[in-house]
């Protein structure tokens, strides 16, 4: 009786963990990549120029970005200089420059939010001197939801 038991047992597991034909391979994530340039003209001053607590911003459109997305997905920004070069979001650049013999060290801070529908950068000053806006910036935004 043993021996049935047995047999029977052994039986209901290879038939149990037999599987169908391998499937495509994935991993069941969906990624969106969207790439955005905010040219200097275009970002703009919140606050006055020089003001404590100025800063600069520039929001953009992203229909990608759905309630879903920012409910149960992942959202990753970057600071894209090329090709081979990304840079994680919130970038944080130390600067040191001398000016007719003075000093300036002061830090810009790269960084971004999100919410359903759009996508907004930010630069930071640690000296709140906002008189010049930023460059021409390159950002890379990767949904995975």
């Amino acid at each position: 009786m043993k021996k049935y038991v047995f047999l029977l047992s052994l039986l209901t597991l290879t038939f149990a963990s037999c599987e169908g034909p391998m499937g495509p391979p994935g991993d069941g994530v969906t990624r969106s990549i969207i790439n955005f340039t905010v040219h200097e003209g275009d970002w703009k001053l919140v606050g006055r120029v020089n003001e404590l607590n100025s800063f600069y911003m520039y929001e953009f459109p992203a229909p990608e970005v759905t309630a879903f997305v920012c409910e149960k997905g992942n959202v990753f920004g970057y600071r894209w200089f090329d090709i081979d070069e990304q840079t994680p979001l919130g970038q944080v650049v130390h600067i040191g420059e001398l000016i007719n013999g003075n000093e300036y060290l002061f830090t810009e801070t790269y960084s971004f939010s999100f919410r359903p529908g759009y996508i907004t950068f930010y630069v930071d000053y640690s000296d709140f001197v906002t008189d010049i806006p930023p460059g021409t910036c390159d950002f890379r935004i990767v949904l995975n939801y």
